[in-house]
């Protein structure tokens, strides 16, 4: 399967994983030290909800475009600083567009502008590369056109000691990819154990999940927290059931400040037409591997 982002930017699951990665951007900031943020599959950094491929799957619909309608006066701040983000996007670009974990990454880095902090996106696809380059090449990240299984292991550790890795591949081949992601993380853990890695991953097929889980225990690896955000119970066959993150190094605290986000986002951007499912089956987050 060739997957194109295209046809699913700013849908539930794209929602979750980019208010996720604002909150542990402003826990790294809430220390003045410099750190470093590599995002290892950066796509095209820009999309437009008004494409061929967005009206075809109208997919934002149910994420972003629901999240925007809501009221949201008492949404925790990870949330309010995602539609702030894209608010000052749609004003600065159009009011189409969607912005990818590059950008919200750079646009971090332009409010912090007393701190040197140093960010990277990582691209192998040609095209997708070609488009990051070119949408994203004025704000302060670099891009490189690099494998993330090759380049995450050559850039850690960075020189500022601190920092997050974000790891968001397409899983065009879910049992493969999560037992290569495995080793991946095992791999860049050795070169930096005190790094923040977080990786998303797509709530499909509940028993590759399962099984990634019991691996990641397996490899020793301390600190581990999963993170869940279902829309449909995970034993109908739905296609896409829920998206998920696993954190190695989380910051202080961020177990609690991902519950409160995940229990608010989860009933606006829970499928209509879902049958009635339990608390746990809505939200997860605890600790797979404790300290």
């Amino acid at each position: 399967m060739n997957y194109q982002h295209a046809y699913h930017a700013g849908n539930f699951a794209d929602v979750v994983k980019h208010v996720l990665l604002l909150q542990l951007l402003e826990q790294l900031s809430q220390k003045p030290k410099p750190f470093y943020t590599l995002d290892a599959y950066g796509g095209r950094g820009l999309y437009s909800l008004a494409s061929v491929e967005a009206k075809k799957t109208h997919e934002a619909v149910g994420g972003v475009q629901k999240l925007m309608q809501h009221d949201n006066v008492k949404a925790p701040q990870a949330v309010k600083t995602y539609l702030d983000d894209l608010a000052y996007a749609r004003k600065f670009y159009d009011k189409y567009v969607y912005t990818g974990s590059p950008w919200f990454i750079a646009r971090h880095i332009q409010k912090h502008p007393d701190v040197k902090n140093r960010a990277e996106a990582f691209e192998f696809k040609a095209d997708e590369y070609d488009a990051l380059n070119y949408q994203l090449h004025q704000l302060p990240i670099g891009i490189a056109h690099r494998n993330a299984y090759e380049g995450i292991p050559a850039v850690v550790p960075p020189v500022e000691k601190r920092g997050l890795i974000l790891i968001d591949p397409p899983f065009e081949q879910e049992h493969k990819d999560f037992s290569s992601l495995v080793e991946l993380l095992v791999k860049i853990h050795k070169k930096w154990a005190t790094g923040i890695l977080a990786l998303w991953f797509p709530i499909k097929n509940s028993e590759a999940v399962e099984l990634f889980y019991k691996k990641m225990k397996r490899t020793g690896i301390k600190r581990q927290l999963i993170c869940e955000l279902n829309i449909y119970p995970t034993d109908l066959p739905m296609g896409l059931n829920g998206t998920g993150m696993l954190i190695i190094n989380p910051p202080y605290q961020f177990d609690k400040h991902v519950g409160e986000i995940l229990q608010y986002l989860q009933p606006i951007l829970q499928h209509p037409d879902c049958p009635n499912m339990t608390d746990e089956q809505k939200v997860k987050v605890e600790w797979l591997v404790g300290e």
